[in-house]
């Protein structure tokens, strides 16, 4: 299993070698069996020295609106963050990616009737021509869940409307990062608003998600290197 580190941040960017109050947090994930379970920890960090937001609540966008950016927009304004979920195709039918596993289906708290198909038996041929088999270890009652995409993907985006984000449609171009410690994110993005070419807007913001998939913007935005 290949290992995470985190860096530790103060408020909205990252710490310096102050003195920071530490929160630490365990978690295994579910969708492990005991043999496997890994246990990484992660520090919260903050310090008296952070930026503080006064007069409205913090403001978080959210590039990308797949399953990650559906669930992480959908927790972020469960917790009262002004949210926006920005993705330039809103009923996009991705033939990849189809495939999870059971135990999504009670992390993420979706309706089983959400699975288009059980599959027990699946083998996936690459463009180079190697292939792999899965489903041999499964038991009698288990199954490789898969649905379709734009069906979970819009699922979960309107459950992050439901809890207070915004969805916008649109493509996200670039972004301006901070050049002193209490100035915004600015991101920089073309809304279609049924327009095919789109209109530029921007927008300014105390944090970013990149949640756009391999060949991410905002990773290669913020010299992220290969992903």
């Amino acid at each position: 299993m290949a290992s995470i580190t985190f860096k530790s941040f103060i408020g909205l960017h990252q710490s310096s070698m102050e003195k920071h109050h530490h929160h630490s947090i365990t978690t295994p994930s579910k969708c492990l069996v005991p043999s496997q379970l890994h246990y990484r920890r992660l520090n919260v960090v903050a310090a008296k020295s952070s930026p503080t937001i006064t007069g409205r609540n913090l403001r978080v966008a959210v590039v990308g609106g797949g399953p990650a950016g559906g669930a992480a927009a959908e927790t972020l304004a469960k917790g009262g963050i002004e949210t926006y979920l920005y993705e330039r195709k809103l009923d996009n039918a991705k033939p990849c990616g189809g495939s999870i596993p059971l135990c999504m289906v009670e992390e993420f708290d979706l309706p089983m009737d959400i699975i288009d198909r059980r599959v027990t038996n699946l083998k996936i041929i690459s463009p180079s021509n190697v292939s792999v088999t899965i489903g041999k270890t499964l038991k009698p009652h288990e199954y490789i869940g898969m649905v379709r995409r734009e069906v979970l993907d819009t699922y979960l985006r309107d459950r992050a409307v439901a809890s207070g984000a915004t969805i916008i449609n649109g493509l996200f171009v670039k972004m301006d990062k901070p050049q002193d410690r209490n100035e915004p994110y600015v991101l920089h993005y073309n809304t279609y608003n049924g327009k095919p070419a789109g209109e530029r807007m921007s927008i300014e913001v105390d944090a970013v998600i990149g949640a756009d998939g391999a060949n991410s913007r905002v990773a290669k935005s913020i010299d992220a290197g290969d992903l």
